[in-house]
Parts: C-alpha cells; structure tokens; sequence
C-alpha cells in the first residue's frame, strides 16, 4: 500500500486534485496524505507585527481545508493523514516526498492555487515541483486542472 501526496490551499483546482487522488486511491488500495504548506512570509512580508494573528488564521484556514478532504475521502472509506508544513510551497512539497520516498506513490496537485495562474496554465508550485521529477522527486507528479 502506498501513498498519495495531495498539495492543497483551498482553490478549486487543489479540490479536484483531491478528488482525483481520492479517486485512485480507491482504485489501488492506497492512502492520501493532503499537505497544507503555510508560508507565513508571503503573507505578513514588512507587516512583521501582524506575524501571530495571521499565522492563527492560516492555521485555521489549513484546518478547514484538511478536514473538508477528510470527510470527502471518507465517504470513500480512504484514510487520509492531514499534514502542516511551513515555508515555501514547492520547496516543502519535495522535501516531504524524499523525506517519504519509500512510501509516496504519486503527487496529485492543482495546475493554480489561490494565487491564480501565475505561468501559462500551470502554476508556479506545480511546475516547480514536476520539474523535479527524476532530479529530486522520484516518483510521477500528475497535474490536475481546473
């Protein structure tokens, strides 16, 4: 049994990568791991005073955002394992995958988060974590559109 690495901020492209990965998961008898990267800095930047309040608020947004994908996989009877992380998006997603590379079967993500789209139909996370691909993230990367 392996594991399916869900990236996911909330945007609709991330819920349906979520559900595709739900999806396959049920298929092959794996489990979802749906990782909220939280970057603190690109919210607050010069607002250093506000560094508490909006880190509460992020962290309350990663947990609405985790437990909705719990419940949808749920219904699937698909075991999920919700996980924080902080720092930058694509640096933390492929840290975690070869932290884990023994049991990371795929990464499904959104092609555009929150931020929109920041390349030419793909966002700048997913491209920067499917050209890892073989370098440093060994195992496929599906991307999934809106």
């Amino acid at each position: 049994m392996g594991k399916i690495l869900v990236p996911v901020d909330g945007s609709e492209s991330a819920k349906n990568a979520a559900d595709a990965a739900i999806e396959m998961a049920a298929l092959m008898g794996d489990e979802i791991v749906a990782l909220r990267v939280i970057d603190v800095e690109s919210y607050t930047g010069q607002w250093e005073f506000m560094r508490g309040q909006v880190e509460e608020e992020l962290k309350r947004d990663a947990a609405e955002i985790l437990d909705d994908i719990e419940k949808r996989a749920a219904a699937k009877r698909i075991k999920v394992e919700k996980i924080v992380r902080y720092g930058d998006a694509s640096n933390e997603i492929i840290a975690y995958v070869k932290e884990n590379r023994d049991v990371v079967r795929s990464i499904m993500m959104g092609a555009a988060g929150r931020r929109g789209l920041a390349r030419a139909f793909v966002g700048s996370t997913a491209s920067r974590v499917a050209r890892q691909v073989g370098a440093e993230v060994p195992c496929p990367v599906t991307i999934v559109p809106a």
